[in-house]
C-alpha cells in the first residue's frame, strides 16, 4: 500500500549527503543504511517479551518450572537495550546530528507514542478496575513518571537519550575500549550482587533497599549500563565484531546455551535449598546478569547466521512472513500486547474457560491469541495515518529512506559473502 502523502510521519532531521565510513554488515557501510540483519533479532526478542508477560500474568508463586522460564526470558529486555544503543551509535556516527537535533528527533519519536499509550492504559485501568477512578489523578502521574508495566522501557530510554551524546563522545575519545567493557561488566556484577544481597553491603545495601521504593531499579539507567556500553562499542567496532561472529558464531551460541543451563541449575539449587521461586528467579542477581549477556550475544550470532542464509538464497523469503515484514510490527506489538493480555485474561475468566484449560493451556491460549491480536492490530495501524503515533518508529519507511540514500552514495545493500 502506498504511503499517504498527507499522513504524519515521525519527525526527522535531514541526513547529510555523505558520511565517513563506520564499518558495517549487510548495510551500506559507507552511508550507514538500515541494519537489516537485526530484523530477525527484533522478532525473536519481541516474541520472548510477549511469552514472558503471558507467563507472568498467569503463573502462581511456588510453581518451579515456569519461574525458571520467566528468569530465562528476562533476557529480552537487555536484548532490546543493547540493540537500541547499537542503533543509536551507528546512526550518530554515520549520520551525525547535533545534540539538540538528536534530542529533538529521539524524544519526539518515542515520547509521542509513550504519551498516547500511557493515556490508553490509564483509561483502560480506570474503566476496568473498580474504585480506580477515585485515584485517577495519582494513577496517571505514576504511570507518566514510572511507565505502565512494559512502558518502563521508554522511561529508561529517555534517560539514555539525555546522556547519550556525552556518553558517545567519552567512549569514542577513549583508547581502551576493552578495559571500558570490563569495568562496565564488573560494575554490573557488583550492582546485581548489591541488589540481590543488600545485607552483605552494609550501609550501601541499606541505601539500596531504601532507594528501590522511590525509584525502582527496573527504571534506572545504571541497571542496564552494561548493555548500553556493549551496544555502543559493537557499533564502533562493527567490522571487527562481524568478523568475530562469522568465525565464532557456533561457539558463542553453544556458550550461551551452556550458561543458560548453568543459570537454570543455579535457580533450581536455590529453590531446593529453601528460596522462594520469585527470589530464585530474580533478574537482579549475578547469575541472571551473566545469562542475559550470554543470551544477547547468542541471539546476535544466531540471527546473523539466519540473515546470511537468507540473503545468500539458502532460505526462501515469503513477503508476508519475512523477518523484514515482522520486524516492522515489533514496535506496535510491544506497545499494545499488554492491553490484549488483559483483555484475553478477562475473557477467559468471564467464559469460565480458564479452570478447564488448566495453567499450561491458559498460557498457550493467552500467548497465541495475544500474539495474533497484537500482530493484526500492528499491521492494521501501519496502514493508517497514525502509524508512528500508535505503532512507534515506522521501520519500513526508515528502510526505504536509508537504502535510497545509500544507493545514491554507491554503497552496497547486501552483505558480502564471508571469506
Amino acid at each position: 500500500m502506498s504511503a499517504d502523502p498527507s499522513a504524519p510521519t515521525a519527525p526527522t532531521d535531514p541526513a547529510p549527503a555523505a558520511a565517513p565510513r563506520a564499518g558495517g554488515i549487510a548495510a551500506p557501510a559507507g552511508f550507514g543504511g538500515y541494519l537489516g540483519q537485526f530484523d530477525s533479532y527484533r522478532v525473536v526478542a519481541c516474541a520472548a517479551v510477549v511469552l514472558q508477560h503471558s507467563l507472568l500474568f498467569t503463573v502462581a508463586s511456588g510453581i518451579v518450572a515456569p519461574w525458571a522460564v520467566v528468569m530465562l526470558l528476562h533476557f529480552s529486555r537487555t536484548a532490546f537495550f543493547f540493540l537500541t544503543a547499537l542503533v543509536l551509535t551507528y546512526a550518530q556516527i554515520t549520520r551525525p546530528r547535533s545534540t539538540w537535533g538528536f534530542w529533538r528527533r529521539r524524544y519526539v519519536q518515542l515520547g509521542v507514542p509513550y504519551l498516547v499509550w500511557t493515556g490508553i492504559y490509564w483509561v483502560f485501568t480506570v474503566v476496568t478496575h473498580p474504585g480506580a477512578w477515585n485515584h485517577a489523578g495519582s494513577l496517571l502521574w505514576h504511570e507518566l513518571v514510572f511507565g505502565y508495566y512494559q512502558l518502563y522501557f521508554a522511561v529508561v530510554l529517555f534517560q539514555l537519550y539525555l546522556v547519550f551524546p556525552l556518553l558517545l563522545r567519552l567512549v569514542r575519545s577513549s583508547r581502551h575500549h576493552g578495559r571500558l567493557m570490563m569495568v562496565s561488566g564488573g560494575f554490573a556484577l557488583l550492582l546485581s550482587t548489591d541488589i540481590h544481597w543488600p545485607g552483605a553491603f552494609g550501609a550501601v545495601g541499606h541505601a539500596t533497599v531504601w532507594l528501590e521504593p522511590h525509584w525502582p531499579f527496573s527504571r534506572d539507567l545504571l541497571t542496564y549500563q552494561e548493555q548500553f556500553i556493549a551496544g555502543v562499542l559493537v557499533a564502533l567496532h562493527f567490522d571487527q565484531v562481524r568478523q568475530f561472529v562469522e568465525r565464532w558464531c557456533r561457539q558463542v551460541i553453544a556458550g550461551a546455551i551452556a550458561i543458560g543451563i548453568a543459570a537454570t541449575l543455579w535457580y533450581l539449587g536455590c529453590v531446593w535449598t529453601g528460596s522462594a521461586t520469585g527470589r530464585a528467579s530474580d533478574l537482579y542477581q549475578p547469575v541472571a546478569f551473566l545469562w542475559f549477556t550470554a543470551a544477547v550475544a547468542g541471539l546476535e550470532c544466531g540471527t546473523w547466521w539466519w540473515y546470511r542464509r537468507t540473503v545468500t538464497g539458502h532460505r526462501p523469503r515469503f513477503s508476508g512472513l519475512s523477518a523484514t515484514y515482522l520486524a516492522n510490527l515489533t514496535g506496535g506489538v510491544f506497545l499494545c500486547h499488554v492491553l490484549f493480555i488483559n483483555m484475553m485474561r478477562s475473557a477467559l475468566e468471564t467464559t469460565g474457560l480458564e479452570p478447564r484449560l488448566g495453567w499450561a493451556g491458559t498460557v498457550a491460549v493467552l500467548y497465541s491469541t495475544t500474539l495474533l491480536l497484537s500482530v493484526l492490530f500492528s499491521a492494521l495501524v501501519l496502514r493508517t495515518p497514525l502509524r508512528w503515533v500508535i505503532g512507534g518508529p515506522v521501520r519500513a519507511e526508515q528502510r526505504a529512506r536509508l537504502d535510497a540514500l545509500a544507493r545514491s552514495a554507491g554503497a552496497p545493500l547486501v552483505a558480502p559473502a564471508p571469506s
